[in-house]
């Protein structure tokens, strides 16, 4: 899971799970890969880094040939401290639950789950949060649902012992059945419609002394950790930077070269760069008119063509078969 959130590239991890629980499920697995990159075999290789656009498709994928399931808390909870590589050892050798969750916070380029955490404390309570969400829109419900399944599994890792719930907070809707499979898996009280997602636990946790806890092996992974998430954090910048030059002008998409000179580089330089990234100025057109389409369609009364005008589409029809080719569904599927 390290470092998805960072750049356009995440490792291989969480698409090769979700794929897993579709061939589990004695469906094809190739059916949770359609319409991204990715093959069998690209899923199989340990080293493989995909594009976040591609675990996006995936997700969705694999949400809509398993209804009725939480795949989301199944694999976070089957998740081991081991998935934040280098990360997860500082959580291991750190002093106290309290310390591993002070180097979660202070390294969200690292964590990979797309939100901001941070640790509140009162009348004997702790309360994990996360919050301000970096991913697609439409799977926030499902990344905070992993966020917070997943984390219970890493803190009962870094104790040595289960980390017993006394509620969860979701901050979206959810069906009665589904939060009461997400009561079930998660074991305590789940509430829906909060201001942010959170897990609640006894305060007694966060300074019991660890089973592994070692201060020197700490103190210099912790330094390790630093550099790589400046590291992420310039290359999240970076790819930033190029997507809101892109967004200002949807309505009239800009060449690649203006691109490169808003960025102060060669046009050679700008399609280097991206390709290290696995992607291309035109795919990174085609993420951000599909953020922005999603939110119009959902909060915006327009009509299909005043959205495809926005975008910098020619006319209705180009903005429909691009939707259907992003998404699976047309525009008005999905806005309803």
């Amino acid at each position: 899971m390290s470092s998805w959130r960072s750049c356009s590239l995440t490792s291989v991890h969480h698409s090769s799970r979700l794929v897993a629980k579709v061939e589990q499920a004695g469906l094809d697995p190739r059916l949770a890969l359609q319409r991204s990159s990715l093959t069998l075999e690209t899923i199989n290789e340990l080293s493989t880094k995909v594009k976040i656009t591609d675990e996006y498709l995936v997700y969705r994928n694999v949400v809509a040939l398993l209804p009725g399931r939480n795949i989301s808390i199944e694999i976070g909870l089957a998740a081991r401290v081991s998935v934040y590589g280098l990360l997860g050892y500082a959580f291991l050798t750190a002093p106290t639950l309290r310390a591993a969750l002070a180097a979660a916070a202070e390294f969200p380029a690292l964590i990979a789950n797309g939100f901001n955490i941070s640790l509140e404390e009162s009348d004997g309570i702790a309360r994990l949060n996360f919050s301000d969400y970096t991913g697609a829109v439409d799977l926030k419900s499902e990344y905070a649902e992993l966020a917070i399944a997943s984390f219970k599994r890493t803190c009962s890792d870094i104790l040595g012992e289960e980390l017993q719930l006394l509620s969860v907070g979701f901050e979206g809707k959810r069906s009665d059945e589904h939060g009461e499979r997400c009561a079930q898996q998660l074991t305590c009280t789940v509430l829906n419609e909060q201001p942010k997602n959170y897990l609640r636990f006894s305060a007694q946790y966060l300074d019991k002394a660890l089973p592994l806890a070692d201060p020197v092996s700490h103190l210099e992974i912790l330094e390790i950790c630093r550099r790589q998430n400046r590291e992420f954090a310039a290359e999240r910048e970076w790819l930033f930077q190029v997507k809101a030059i892109i967004a200002e002008t949807l309505h009239a998409p800009l060449p690649l070269e203006e691109i490169a000179s808003r960025m102060h580089c060669s046009s050679r330089t700008l399609r280097r760069q991206l390709g290290v990234f696995k992607t291309s100025y035109r795919q990174l057109l085609d993420d951000v008119r599909f953020e922005k389409a999603k939110t119009m369609l959902k909060e915006e009364k327009l009509q299909t063509d005043q959205i495809a005008e926005k975008l910098g589409f020619c006319d209705g029809a180009g903005f429909r078969r691009a939707f259907q080719r992003w998404s699976g569904q047309a525009p008005g599927a999905y806005k309803a």
